[in-house]
C-alpha cells in the first residue's frame, strides 16, 4: 500500500500505531522524537527509499511536530509527502489552518484514533482515479 513514518516520543503509541498499519498492509517505520524523523527522512532520501505519509505527533519534547511539519513542507524533496498530524490536545482553529494550508489532515487522539488513521492514509495514498 505504502510506507508510513510514524513519529511520536510515546512508545505505546508508536508500537500501536505500527502494529495498526502493518496489519493493514501499510509498511511502517517508528521514531521518537522530531530529529529522529529528520534524521529518518534524510536516510531515507539519500537510499531512495521515500516515504509515501508521516503520522505525526505535534507535542514532543525535542524538536515538535510543527518545526518537523514546516522542514517537511519546505524541503522540494520531502514537498510531496503526505502528512496526518495528531495531538491528544485540542487544536486551535490556528493551528488546524496550518495543517490544512499544508494539505495535512489533522486527527485527534481518541477511541477510534488508530482506525481513523487508518481510513486517513487509505484515502491519501489511493492512486489517482483516471478519468
Amino acid at each position: 500500500m505504502g510506507k508510513v513514518l510514524v513519529v511520536d516520543d510515546d512508545p505505546a503509541t508508536r508500537m500501536l500505531m505500527t502494529r495498526v498499519l502493518e496489519d493493514a498492509g501499510f509498511g511502517a517505520i517508528a521514531v521518537d522524537g522530531g530529529q529522529a524523523a529528520i534524521e529518518e527522512l534524510c536516510r531515507a532520501t539519500l537510499n531512495g527509499g521515500l516515504y509515501d505519509a508521516i503520522l505525526l505527533d505535534i507535542a514532543m519534547p525535542d524538536i515538535n511536530g510543527w518545526r518537523v511539519l514546516d522542514a517537511v513542507k519546505s524541503n522540494p524533496l520531502w514537498a510531496d509527502i503526505k502528512v496526518i498530524v495528531f495531538s491528544g490536545f485540542t487544536q486551535s482553529p490556528q493551528a488546524l489552518m496550518r495543517v490544512a494550508r499544508y494539505d495535512g489532515v489533522f486527527v485527534e487522539k481518541n477511541v477510534d484514533f488508530d482506525r481513523t488513521v487508518v481510513n486517513v492514509l487509505d484515502r491519501l495514498t489511493a492512486e489517482p482515479v483516471a478519468h
